[in-house]
């Protein structure tokens, strides 16, 4: 006879993949393990007269087994997705912040986008610990080299950030927006413009160098 728990774990395969998949450089079979210890722990307490899906009770659990390994290790990455995600909280509160006058609840953002209280709070703790991590480890960057995570400066740094673009070419300056504020991959941004990815990439470094140049002059 199937062993009930590991019917139960292949019957949620694609679920626990897709979970582990907001997060890369951390070895996808040893998530998926993680996952699958809270999917299990989450069968065991689910009431199935519940209105709630399982899905959505069982995320909890499986994220925050995924997340207590991650947090082990100092070389963990987020994915693209979940970044965006963390932007997007991040754009929510502030709009709905000025539009309110007052701080919304994370209750309230999660309404407004749609989106699990847990994934919410859970995407903000992951978010900050990689931004900790980066901080740990590039100490000496200024907010220049942070630019994609251009939601966290104030409106003085991010006016003068515009200002540091304005030392670019043309094509410098296309690159930078494409690559930080689009979020696209170098690969993307040679498709679209037509280039080789080797231009792209120095276009990228050109630019930034620029930047941090007119930074330092500025200072």
């Amino acid at each position: 006879m199937e062993d009930p728990k590991a019917f139960l774990i292949e019957e949620y395969k694609d679920y626990i993949y897709s979970i582990a998949n907001q997060f890369y450089g951390i070895d996808k079979e040893d998530l998926f393990q993680a996952g699958a210890e809270g999917l299990l722990e989450s069968f065991a307490s689910y009431d199935d007269t519940s209105e709630v899906k399982f899905t959505t009770y069982a995320y909890k659990n499986v994220y925050g087994h995924m997340y207590a390994l991650i947090s082990k290790t100092n070389d963990f990455k987020i994915s693209k997705d979940t970044w965006k995600l963390y932007r997007n909280i991040m754009t929510t509160y502030q709009q709905m912040a000025q539009l309110n006058g007052k701080i919304p609840s994370m209750s309230d953002i999660a309404k407004k986008l749609n989106i699990d209280d847990y994934l919410l709070n859970a995407t903000i703790v992951a978010c900050q610990k990689a931004s900790s991590l980066e901080e740990e480890i590039y100490d000496n960057k200024s907010y220049i080299d942070n630019i994609a995570s251009n939601e966290k400066v104030n409106i003085e740094d991010k006016i003068f950030l515009e200002e540091t673009m304005d030392s670019l070419t043309p094509l410098e300056k296309q690159v930078i927006n494409y690559r930080y504020y689009h979020d696209m991959t170098q690969q993307e941004i040679a498709q679209k413009l037509g280039l080789s990815q080797v231009k792209v990439s120095r276009c990228e470094s050109k630019g930034l160098a620029k930047m941090r140049v007119y930074a330092k002059e500025c200072a």
